[in-house]
């Protein structure tokens, strides 16, 4: 198909350059075939940046949610590990809450708050897991959706509990090799080498992660996270933080997936979009990937099946068409996706037998990076006109 035909998408894109992010990657898959890989802009808003390609590395921060910890869930349940209805403390004895289960969790329904800065008094994944497992509800289970951080935190410690290995090493042996997702992974270089400038890295694919040109950097600094940290009761304990005063630059972006190692089930996962359309290909599938079935049928199905009551519907980890999913009403109502707070964003439509992936930093653009909000469901729009 010509990329003609996605004219409007791509002045979309480009026009956004520079303004809702410093460079962006659309990529979309529709009817079995990758049609569109637009890269536009720099990786950063400074003279010298690299030129975004199709294969830059992003940061896909709470994409993580449904591309690692979600699909690993899954085939714990399938392999009888887990079942949906199995309340946290079964897997998680530390956590007092009986009456939380793992559907709970999934859906953003468990009751537990949004988000807490653990690395403001810890540092260390099992720390900030005890943190998590001992956070009170603000809720009812069941009552209401509030998306929680916290929730797949503790669902990255069920996984890694249940399935018997570390969350990176799973993602990989079990997902992204399988799905020949060869971009996609959590901690892309070596800590002693992220943050330094260009080139400092191995080169790109070798052993040991990506060459730091390969990747998108995020903030300059922790200006978000110092800025959510300034009122009480979190605010004497942000003054005397030892934030990260550098461009984030091949290093997990979310402070509580840094303190974790850079590895958890809510933020961690570095990719390309490439690799996220062939993620979404196997959802299309109903679970199958190139080599074989990577996720049952029936819980694909169940996953993206609404298990909330409008106006705030989720499925299993997914968000869907409503006021969660990011495309707005420009899909059909069986659409289900995700955003990451970098500026990532994934939508897969089984209706149109189609996938979008637009992949930016916008957040390095700073806490106002408001235009991408717009953008997004423009974006999705162009694209739906596109292929009718």
């Amino acid at each position: 198909m010509s990329a003609g035909r996605f004219a409007e998408a791509v002045r979309l894109l480009d026009g956004a350059a520079g303004a809702a992010y410093p460079g962006a990657v659309l990529a979309v898959l529709w009817r079995g075939d990758i049609v569109l890989q637009h890269a536009t802009g720099r990786t950063a808003a400074r003279e010298g940046a690299p030129a975004v390609t199709p294969e830059t590395v992003y940061d896909l921060a709470s994409l993580t949610k449904v591309t690692a910890t979600l699909p690993l869930v899954l085939q714990a349940v399938a392999e009888g590990r887990v079942a949906l209805e199995d309340p946290v403390p079964a897997h998680l004895p530390e956590c007092p809450h009986h009456n939380v289960t793992i559907r709970h969790l999934l859906t953003h329904t468990s009751g537990l708050p949004a988000w807490i800065p653990f690395y403001l008094r810890t540092m260390g994944g099992d720390a900030v897991v005890r943190g998590a497992a001992a956070t009170p509800l603000v809720a009812q289970p069941g009552a209401q959706v509030t998306y929680s951080d916290v929730g797949f935190v503790l669902l990255g410690e069920i996984v890694r509990r249940t399935l018997g290995a570390p969350l990176d090493v799973l993602a990989k042996s079990r997902l992204y090799d399988p799905l020949e997702m060869t971009r996609t992974g959590y901690r892309p270089v070596p800590a002693a080498v992220a943050g330094q400038a260009p080139g400092a890295g191995p080169a790109a694919g070798a052993a040991g992660g990506e060459d730091l040109r390969a990747i998108a950097p995020t903030e300059d600094g922790t200006a978000v996270e110092q800025q959510m940290t300034q009122d009480p009761p979190w605010a004497e304990a942000g003054r005397r933080h030892t934030w990260r005063r550098y461009l984030i630059w091949g290093e997990v972006h979310d402070s509580n997936a840094h303190a974790m190692g850079g590895v958890s089930g809510h933020a961690g996962l570095f990719g390309t979009a490439g690799d996220l359309l062939a993620y979404a290909r196997m959802w299309l599938a109903d679970g199958r990937g190139p080599h074989g079935r990577v996720l049952e049928p029936a819980l694909v199905r169940e996953a993206i099946t609404a298990q909330t009551p409008p106006p705030k519907i989720r499925g299993l980890g997914w968000a869907l068409t409503g006021d969660q999913g990011w495309w707005r009403d420009a899909l059909s109502p069986r659409a289900f996706g995700h955003t990451g707070f970098t500026g990532t964003s994934i939508v897969v439509d089984p209706a149109r037998d189609l996938a979008i992936v637009l992949l930016s930093n916008a957040v390095h653009l700073g806490r106002d990076r408001t235009g991408i909000l717009t953008l997004r469901p423009e974006i999705a729009a162009a694209i739906a006109a596109a292929v009718s």
